[in-house]
């Protein structure tokens, strides 16, 4: 996919999550659509990334909600809304043709180091996102290992940038909206808390961690 239509299909996701979260089960079946017309223009060619995306991103968002890390406006048969692993599946196809790195591989396949490393990221935020410069720094250190280990590769520098920067956007822009709110954050918006200051490093290493899980 082109990353001018990837981004033009972000904005429209985005401004949907802001809209209609009040009804979950129609925001599910618009996200659906939207994600399989998607698919459909890069020749369901990412099918496999967004199967695994949605099955794992969702499984730890239901899991970091479960813990009491932020809570949605309106989730009403899980701990998550029903629309968020597609969500996550189309998030990480899009920010994927975004980037333009040249590390993406079109052959799906199954990382359980990434799978495992995914599902301790989360339970680390669950456990500790009382303390938020605590999980900040967590985030850094991890960071920073990954790339000095070589697990994460330099020319992916860019790619978990377009993350940071894309993710924490859409998540601000969905919190003044009312979608959703984070249990604690210095920052504020409004009377609620707003993005944790760990947040982008948190999309940073969820975007090319999901990428491996779905590599």
């Amino acid at each position: 996919m082109k990353p001018l239509h990837a981004f033009a299909f972000f904005a429209c996701g985005t401004a949907t999550l802001m809209l209609l979260y009040g009804n979950e089960l129609l925001l599910f079946g618009l996200l659906a659509g939207m994600s399989l017309f998607a698919l459909s223009l890069d020749g369901w060619k990412e099918t496999k990334r967004f199967l695994l995306a949605m099955l794992i991103g969702g499984l730890c968002e239901n899991i970091a909600v479960m813990c009491g890390a932020w809570r949605y406006a309106d989730a009403n048969f899980m701990f998550a809304p029903l629309w968020l692993p597609v969500g996550w599946g189309m998030a990480v196809v899009l920010i994927d043709s975004m980037a333009g790195d040249g590390e993406r591989d079109g052959n799906a396949g199954f990382s359980k180091r990434a799978l495992v490393m995914s599902l301790a990221g989360t339970l680390m935020v669950g456990a500790m996102f009382r303390q938020e410069l605590l999980v900040l720094l967590g985030f850094a250190i991890v960071t920073i290992a990954l790339f000095l280990s070589g697990y994460y590769k330099k020319s992916e520098l860019r790619a978990g940038i377009y993350a940071a920067a894309l993710g924490t956007t859409m998540e601000a822009l969905c919190i003044m909206a009312g979608n959703w709110h984070y249990s604690v954050s210095m920052l504020r918006i409004g009377d609620f808390a707003g993005v944790p200051l760990w947040l982008p490093l948190c999309w940073f290493n969820a975007f090319l961690i999901m990428r491996r899980i779905a590599k």
